[in-house]
């Protein structure tokens, strides 16, 4: 089987954070994250070993606490926490998404006031898109901040936002200026929603399918009073290309976790073929068990590949919105197939709670719908193939 710990590329500091990461999720995820799962429980008690780790501080700047690790290291961590528990892997990614961006765009008071504390793990954080009537199509949003002297008024609702009970700041796309007609060309600015802000409000917990361990739910703004020193970076009409930004970072994200989970899948069917025995000789022998085995890790091993050269290419360009689109898309997509052929191996066995396939198929069926759906990425990378040819 091909190595499921490449190292080929990887600097020291690459191999040291996977190595931390990994004994991590070995010791401290693996053992209770099926249990957890199954309570939907939120971590509170891995929060405190997570920062020590350094993992909310992947996108903050040294000088507020972080470490602003490259986008390989990034995804390497993220494929080793999804192999461990999908919801410790958002966890940490939502937090590091706020992070990234008060890093990236905020004033320096609000990185001051916001950056040590998120990066030390006393702060987490989110990020607020979806609407109603605005999934992938952000420029359709209708929550509106109306400026009113010092502060924003904001109304209107988000829904499927995930951490959003926990999140502070609560990263939030909302319509400025709704006079600029398409609204993304600067009618469209993120505000930053701290805990306990007048008029803001959750709804019901959506029940999930996966990704369980945090709260996705609906944010509710009621003439919510929020301060304008909370217009990230300070300038209106800049919230749509920063939130741009973000996903391409996330479409990382979401491809290493689905390369991380695939593996975990992986691993379990190979140690499960070899011991499984059928009309006289170990399964792993049989060529129909070594062909579909063979079909997973060239998924994994690809869709590994796919990410790092996306992150690659957003670490040399700052941004790689088609490399990223396409690991998305692939990983996301081989991932789903790479459990549910780990399934057919183990049999009844990957059917039942006791084992952990089923846990990673549920949270694997989410990732071709999250950060951008994958039929919206297919026209970001056929627009780029077709203006290269």
């Amino acid at each position: 089987m091909p190595s499921t710990h490449i190292t080929a590329g990887l600097t020291e500091d690459h191999l040291a954070l996977r190595d931390a990461v990994k004994q991590f999720v070995e010791e401290r995820v693996m053992p209770t994250a099926s249990e957890r799962e199954a309570k939907d429980q939120y971590p509170d008690d891995l929060i405190p070993e997570l920062a020590e780790l350094g993992m909310f501080g992947i996108t903050i700047e040294e000088e507020y606490g972080g470490s602003n690790i490259d986008y390989v290291g990034y995804g390497i961590i993220f494929e080793e926490l999804a192999r461990g528990w999908m919801g410790l892997a958002s966890l940490v990614y939502t937090t590091s998404s706020g992070g990234y961006l008060i890093n990236a765009f905020g004033t320096d008071e609000q990185k001051q006031r916001f950056l040590p504390e998120m990066a030390a793990g006393k702060r987490m954080s989110g990020i607020a898109l979806t609407e109603p009537s605005a999934g992938s199509d952000l420029k359709n949003i209708k929550l509106t901040a109306r400026r009113d002297g010092d502060n924003y008024i904001l109304n209107g609702t988000k829904i499927f936002i995930t951490h959003a009970r926990h999140a502070d700041p609560l990263v939030t796309l909302a319509k400025t200026d709704p006079s600029v007609v398409p609204a993304h060309r600067g009618g469209i600015s993120l505000m930053l929603i701290e805990q306990n802000t007048p008029g803001v409000s959750y709804g019901s917990d959506y029940q999930k399918l996966g990704h369980r361990g945090l709260e996705l739910c609906e944010v509710i703004f009621e003439d919510a009073v929020v301060p304008a020193t909370n217009l990230l970076g300070g300038e209106e009409g800049k919230g749509f290309y920063q939130m741009m930004s973000a996903l391409d970072r996330g479409r990382i994200y979401m491809a290493a976790a689905s390369t991380g989970m695939a593996r975990a899948a992986l691993t379990h069917a190979v140690d499960y073929a070899k011991q499984r025995e059928a009309f006289g000789k170990s399964i792993a022998n049989h060529q129909a068990i070594q062909m579909k085995i063979a079909d997973m890790a060239t998924k994994v091993e690809t869709s590994r590949l796919l990410y790092i050269n996306a992150a690659l290419n957003t670490e040399a360009n700052g941004r790689a919105s088609s490399e990223s689109s396409m690991a998305k898309v692939f990983a996301s997509e081989a991932g789903i197939e790479v459990v549910y052929d780990a399934m057919r191996i183990l049999g009844g066995y990957g059917y039942i709670k006791e084992f952990p396939i089923e846990r990673y198929l549920r949270d694997s069926l989410l990732m071709p719908i999250g950060e951008g759906t994958n039929e919206m990425l297919r026209t970001i990378v056929a627009r780029e193939a077709l203006k290269e040819t």
